[in-house]
């Protein structure tokens, strides 16, 4: 059987009843977490931007747009709450697909359990089923996929989403084909954005684009049956200068369901996830040996060479390129002894200090392997002024699923989060929504609850 067809028939012939309850459970953890920095996300230019366009495109009040207090059609709001849910570089990680599935995939199901008045269960579902297709063609793409310059967030993105979005349609398994076909053609997105507001607008436009592709195909709308395995298909398209592993696009669907097998890494800072071992590592020092900045004199942060490939900025001038800057993170971090969402304004980023100590911060890459930069132990080394050198290196950064952040922490994040926008009191039934996710026979309650909404655009 084609590789296509293969996912097509998983995501239309896999039922909740299948799913293991560890999968929901974690599900459920990314669930809370992607909304969350989906609302704090929005108060970001970037979200606002785009949340006043898809509200002066008006159309049909299907889905809610988060803290906008209007409704939409579906797939403007994915749009919207996958823009602001990756807006803050505060989201989710999956080693599967290089990239960030929850801010893909949740304003997917979201949009669409709405629009079809969908329980919780339903919202479950579809987001395991998507996030397992967007890690099997992961698995076959590899890492030349990233390496070549691709945004895996944005490119497999679009097709998990049209996965959940076919799940949550309940298309059969030849429309599901064609909704992969259809997001295929719309998938795309370059590194060369990131630190610019286009990154999080990658996340957005991957679950706009993978729901128009499931709409279309519930209608009839047609693509190659084989989009997938194709000699100019999807695979071979987006593998880089490497040669696919068709295979593991198809091989062992949910045995066992990668969100148990290689897990999701939440974030408990918001930048990009390269820096978190070396800022797990600075915070450690600063911690163990009470340092400041005044105490240092430079900065080496050993990394796999590909680190600065994705960290691109090394001398940041906005908060949107200092979450791809090693350089600040480190800076910051002696600066002020944390690294939140205080410490991302483009102020801070040009406070003269940060701007100054970031200019002693340095790589060096003594290990280089492709596709190595999220597996292998970094280090910094702190030389200080009196002579002394410090060193203290993580090989598993806090939030990965053998280093997790607990029940207790994600809670916390999300309450730091919503309290941006919503209540005390709005903010726990939220959190207590989202914890008993599988309870709701309907997904609207709490969707117009962190949208404020109840109106149309």
């Amino acid at each position: 059987m084609d590789t296509t067809r293969r996912i097509a028939d998983f995501v239309v012939g896999t039922g909740y009843e299948a799913i293991p309850p560890e999968a929901l459970r974690f599900a459920k953890g990314a669930i809370l977490d992607c909304l969350g920095v989906a609302l704090a996300g929005s108060l970001e230019p970037s979200a606002r931007m785009v949340t006043e366009y898809v509200g002066e495109m008006g159309g049909r009040a299907e889905a809610g747009v988060i803290a906008s207090g209007f409704n939409t059609p579906a797939p403007q709001a994915a749009l919207a709450n996958g823009t602001m849910a990756h807006a803050l570089d505060y989201d989710d990680v999956a080693m599967s697909w290089i990239g960030h599935p929850s801010v893909v995939l949740l304003p997917t199901a979201l949009a669409l359990a709405e629009r079809g008045r969908l329980s919780g269960r339903d919202v479950l579902e579809g987001y395991i089923l998507g996030f397992e297709v967007g890690a099997k063609l992961g698995a076959a793409v590899g890492f030349p996929h990233y390496d070549w310059g691709w945004h895996a967030t944005a490119t497999l993105g679009t097709m998990a989403a049209a996965a959940t979005a076919a799940k949550m349609l309940r298309l059969n398994s030849h429309q599901a084909a064609m909704a992969l076909g259809i997001a295929a053609s719309l998938a795309g997105g370059t590194r060369q954005n990131f630190g610019t507001m286009t990154k999080p607008f990658h996340a957005g436009s991957a679950a706009r684009n993978g729901t128009v592709a499931a709409l279309l195909a519930e209608k009839g709308f047609t693509a190659d049956e084989a989009i997938l395995e194709s000699p100019m298909g999807f695979l071979r398209l987006f593998s880089g200068s490497g040669e696919p592993e068709q295979a593991k696009a198809s091989q062992d669907l949910g045995d066992p369901f990668d969100i148990l097998s290689l897990g999701v890494s939440m974030k408990p800072y918001p930048c990009c996830r390269l820096t978190h071992r070396c800022i797990d590592a600075m915070l450690h020092l600063i911690r163990e040996y009470r340092l400041t900045a005044d105490d240092v004199e430079g900065v080496k942060c050993r990394t796999a060479e590909t680190a600065p490939q994705v960290l691109i900025h090394p001398r940041p001038r906005t908060a949107l390129e200092g979450k791809f800057s090693m350089q600040y993170c480190m800076a910051i971090a002696l600066l002020d002894g944390k690294v939140g969402l205080r410490q991302f304004t483009d102020e801070r980023v040009l406070d003269p200090k940060a701007q100054e100590l970031l200019r002693r911060v340095e790589f060096v890459h003594p290990q280089g392997e492709s596709g190595e930069a999220l597996r292998i132990p970094e280090a910094v080394i702190v030389k200080l002024r009196d002579g002394r050198e410090l060193s203290h290196e993580v090989a598993v950064p806090k939030g990965d699923p053998q280093n997790p952040m607990t029940e207790e922490e994600l809670a916390a994040k999300y309450r730091d989060c919503a309290s941006l926008v919503l209540s005390a009191e709005d903010t726990e039934r939220s959190l207590d929504m989202v914890s008993h996710l599988e309870g709701l026979e309907d997904i609207a309650p709490l969707v117009h609850l962190v949208c404020l909404t109840g109106k149309s655009a």
